[in-house]
């Protein structure tokens, strides 16, 4: 494992959500990198912060583009790019403003119940990420802006008919799913939403 792999997987570690194969061989890098500790011990003091801490503050205005801003500048290439790069933003986020929308996200992700998919394209594009927790609330994570004149629009998946959800221009979205819907897909449309998806951008993998 090179070393930007293992700073990728770092905000993974210290939330402890990875599989018992992955944190050994993140500890095993370690003791391989020792300049990673500094970094290792920051994020893990942060982790044990969130984990003290009471439940979440309402979002505060401005967060959003805050994480994003966070996520772009983490560019590393990794078999975990979008989830580390969200995980270490947040937890960066979290160090800043205490336990807040970030904070929340970040503790799911220690959760067995909380699920995370892979976004692809029809054309095999990985596009981004949803975290989906216990709750049925997802966080939608896309690594694009919309084209200009389109939102985003959110759908719910079941067996049967797309449920249409919120549009968004912003690439991080969260929102409640509803009981029937099994997992989330993202499309391209006119402002204002459709009520059936024209212009799929991701598939949940």
């Amino acid at each position: 494992m090179r070393p930007e792999e293992v700073r990728d997987l770092l905000p993974l570690y210290a939330l402890g959500a990875l599989s018992p194969e992955e944190r050994a061989r993140v500890e095993e890098a370690l003791e391989r990198y020792p300049e990673l500790w500094a970094e290792a011990k920051a994020l893990m003091e942060a982790a044990a912060h969130l984990a003290e801490a009471g439940p979440p503050d309402p979002v505060p205005p401005g967060l959003e583009a805050r994480v994003l801003r966070r996520i772009r500048a983490l560019k590393r290439p990794s078999p975990w790019p979008w989830l580390g790069r969200a995980a270490a933003a947040l937890l960066l986020l979290a160090l800043g403003y205490g336990v807040l929308w970030g904070g929340g996200w970040l503790l799911a992700l220690r959760e067995a119940s909380t699920q995370v998919r892979t976004l692809v394209s029809p054309e095999g594009q990985v596009v981004g990420r949803v975290v989906l927790r216990g709750d049925r609330t997802a966080l939608i994570l896309l690594d694009r802006s919309p084209p200009r004149g389109k939102v985003f629009q959110a759908w719910g998946l079941d067996r049967g008919e797309p449920i249409p959800l919120p549009t968004f221009r912003f690439p991080i979205k969260t929102l409640r799913l509803p009981p029937e819907a099994l997992a989330v897909a993202v499309s391209l449309e006119p402002p204002g939403g459709s009520p059936r998806p024209t212009l799929l951008l991701g598939l949940p993998q």
